[in-house]
C-alpha cells in the first residue's frame, strides 16, 4: 500500500472520524502524513539498466494473468512469453497498477491468440475439416480472443491518454486559464454559423 493509499485512508486528525479498518486503528498525525509524501517522491525505482531490466521481469515472474499462462508452458514456450512481455513493456512503458495490469492482460491475450490459431492450423489439417464443429468453434474462440486484445489494448492506450492529459495540465496550470472551456466554445461555434 502506498503513502498516499495511507492517507487516503486515514484521518489526519486525532478523533477525526474511523478509518477504514474501523473505529479501533490509530490516527496518523498530519506531520506524519507530510513525512510519508515527501519520502514518496523519491521513491522512483530502479535507476541502472540492470535494476530496470530485473524489474521488467516481474511481470512475468509475479504477474495474476501471466502465472497462469505459463503453467505446463516448455521453457521455449516460456523464453518466447518473457520477450513478448519486454517488447509489450518497452512499447507501452506502463505506470501503475492497473496499467501494468493491462499490459498483462495484452500479453495474456496474445499467448492465447496464438494458441488458437494454432488449434486452428491443427483442426484444417485433418480430413473433412470444415465438416467438423470443432474448426467453427476454434474460429469463434479466435475472434473472441482478438476482441479482448483489441480492447485491452484500447482501454490502456485511453488510460494512458488520461494520465498523459493530467501530467500536462498539472505541470501547465495556466493552461486552463487561458483557453476557454469546451462549453463556450460549441456555444459561440453555434452562434457563428447562424
Amino acid at each position: 500500500m502506498s503513502a498516499e493509499e495511507v492517507n487516503q485512508q486515514t484521518p489526519a486528525e486525532p478523533g477525526a472520524g474511523p478509518s477504514a479498518e474501523g473505529a479501533s486503528a490509530k490516527s496518523v498525525s498530519s506531520k506524519k502524513i507530510e513525512a510519508n509524501r515527501r519520502n514518496a517522491q523519491q521513491s522512483t525505482g530502479p535507476k541502472t539498466a540492470e535494476g530496470k531490466a530485473n524489474s521488467a521481469k516481474n511481470a512475468v515472474k509475479h504477474g495474476i494473468f501471466v502465472k497462469q499462462i505459463l503453467q505446463g508452458a516448455d521453457d521455449e514456450e516460456v523464453a518466447e512469453i518473457e520477450l513478448l512481455v519486454q517488447e509489450i513493456r518497452d512499447c507501452y512503458q506502463p505506470i501503475g497498477k492497473v496499467e501494468e495490469m493491462l499490459v498483462e492482460k495484452i500479453v495474456v491475450e496474445n499467448v492465447r491468440y496464438a494458441r488458437i490459431l494454432g488449434f486452428e492450423r491443427q483442426e484444417f489439417s485433418r480430413d473433412c475439416a470444415f465438416f467438423n464443429p470443432a474448426v467453427d468453434r476454434v474460429g469463434r474462440y479466435a475472434t473472441s480472443m482478438n476482441r479482448a486484445l483489441s480492447r485491452a489494448m484500447e482501454d490502456l492506450e485511453r488510460l494512458q491518454a488520461a494520465r498523459r492529459a493530467r501530467e500536462s495540465a498539472a505541470a501547465d496550470p495556466t493552461a486552463d486559464t487561458e483557453q476557454p472551456p469546451v462549453e463556450a466554445v460549441d456555444a459561440t461555434a453555434g452562434e457563428s454559423g447562424a
